[in-house]
Formats: C-alpha cells, sequence, structure tokens
C-alpha cells in the first residue's frame, strides 16, 4: 500500500518537471547538440541534462526510490517506489524551435502509476493528476470532450520511429484513422497529445510503438479526465506499447480499428 501522500508525490513530480523543462527552455540556443542521430529519431545532450536536473529534484526528496528514465535507469530494482521520466517529449519538435513538447514526471508504486505532471514550458502549462483527484490545467480542474461519434472526431497521433518500410502496420492504422473520423493530427509530443484528450481540445489519442516514460504521467491526467486507457505492451520493445485513449463514448472505436490492423 502506498505510505506516501499523494500530494507530496504529486508536489515534487511539478517541481521536477518545473527544473528540468525550464532548463531546456532556458538552452534552446542549445536545442541542436546531439549525442546520436538516427533515422527517425534524436537524442540531445539536453536529454541527458534534464534527466539528470529531475533525479536530483526527486533525490532530494526521496533518495532511495528508482528512476525509470528514457535517459538513465538507476536506483534498486525491488524498491517499491519508482520515478518514470521523459526530460524532454517531442525532442524533434525541440530541435526544430516548434514550442509542442514538455516534459513528463511520474511516480508509481509497484505498477499503479500514483501522480504525474506533463510540464509544456513555452506555454507555461502545467497538466496534472494523482490517483484521488481531478485532473487539473494550471490548477483547474480539466474534462475529456462529450464527441460520440467516431466520424465526428479529431484524433491525435503519431508514427512510430521503428518503422522501417510501407508495409508496416502504423501505415495502415493511420490510413484507418483517417477515413474514419473527421480529422487526424500528427504533433509530435504523446504526452502533450494525450494531455489534449484530457482537456478535450482532442477526442482521442492514438499511437503504435510508444514508451511507458511518453504516457505514464499523461496516462493518468487522461483517465483522471474521464478518458478511457488502453494499453496493448509490445513483447519485442522493451516498455514500449501502443496506447489507445478517448472518451467512453469513442474508445471502442479506435478499439475496432487497432484489432482490424494486428
Amino acid at each position: 500500500m502506498n505510505k506516501i501522500p499523494l500530494g507530496q508525490l504529486l508536489d515534487v513530480a511539478i517541481c521536477a518537471a518545473e527544473a528540468a523543462g525550464n532548463h531546456a527552455l532556458a538552452n534552446k540556443h542549445r536545442r541542436t547538440e546531439a549525442n546520436d542521430i538516427f533515422d527517425h529519431d534524436i537524442k540531445l545532450v539536453l536529454d541527458v541534462e534534464c534527466q539528470k536536473i529531475a533525479e536530483e529534484v526527486i533525490a532530494s526528496e526521496f533518495p532511495e526510490h528508482g528512476i525509470l528514465g528514457e535517459e538513465d535507469i538507476r536506483g534498486n530494482p525491488a524498491e517499491a517506489y519508482e520515478w518514470i521520466i521523459d526530460p524532454i517529449d517531442g525532442t524533434m519538435n525541440y530541435t526544430h524551435g516548434h514550442p509542442f513538447w514538455c516534459c513528463s514526471i511520474a511516480v508509481r508504486h509497484h505498477e499503479t502509476i500514483l501522480a504525474g505532471c506533463v510540464f509544456a514550458p513555452e506555454f507555461g502549462d502545467y497538466y496534472t493528476a494523482h490517483i484521488e483527484d481531478v485532473a487539473k490545467l494550471n490548477g483547474q480542474p480539466i474534462r475529456v470532450s462529450k464527441t460520440k461519434r467516431l466520424q465526428d472526431a479529431m484524433i491525435f497521433t503519431g508514427l512510430s520511429k521503428h518503422m522501417r518500410s510501407h508495409k508496416e502496420p502504423h501505415f495502415e492504422m493511420f490510413q484507418m484513422l483517417a477515413l474514419n473520423t473527421r480529422k487526424v493530427r500528427i504533433n509530435g509530443s504523446a504526452a502533450l497529445d494525450l494531455c489534449h484528450v484530457a482537456t478535450g481540445t482532442s477526442d482521442g489519442f492514438f499511437e503504435t510503438s510508444i514508451y511507458l516514460w511518453d504516457y505514464a504521467a499523461a496516462g493518468l491526467i487522461a483517465e483522471r479526465a474521464g478518458a478511457v486507457l488502453f494499453l496493448y505492451p509490445h513483447q519485442d520493445i522493451p516498455h514500449g506499447a501502443t496506447v489507445l485513449c478517448a472518451n467512453e463514448h469513442l474508445i471502442d472505436g479506435l478499439r475496432a480499428i487497432h484489432t482490424k490492423c494486428i
């Protein structure tokens, strides 16, 4: 059973996300400094720096807790509490000076996500939630949309960084979404996409091959705003999953598309 007050956990998540996100914002002039470049991804020097800053904030309050991050894994794997960090979600946006990026911090006890914060520094937006309270944007409660038909919905999505050919299921799923919804949008940050589901500015989210640190905090935020979240773990990608999220009226339609394409 969780013994640490949820409010305390959320406060630390907010502080860690703010510290990491503000470091990235203050160092935008270094946004192209790369450690590794891949066909469909990039790893920045600032990814590592921001992760370390978030870890320092967490360790100052909970030095014994574990860390699972996009850039680092540390601590005792048997520790019941684990912090899940994406220091810059939307890295490609960030490198190009596009403002749709964020820092995501969540904490889980065993396998249950307890609290999380997604901080979008360019907009000054803090999306927050813990499991016993409603989701909030800048301290104000938020709620999913009331759209009832998939053909009326705007769905946010993305294309996997693991793409190798045009025959892969990512493209079939994208086509099915495009044909069965009002509009599909690709924004480049899964965490912020899920937060927009929480605010009702998107009706749903559907993406394959994203990672736990992409959706841990934002998935909880969406759920606490009334969304239904489905995860389909990828056996061949550690911490990877296909993620579907929408209000209760739309989720079955997204699940049906997923079933047709797998």
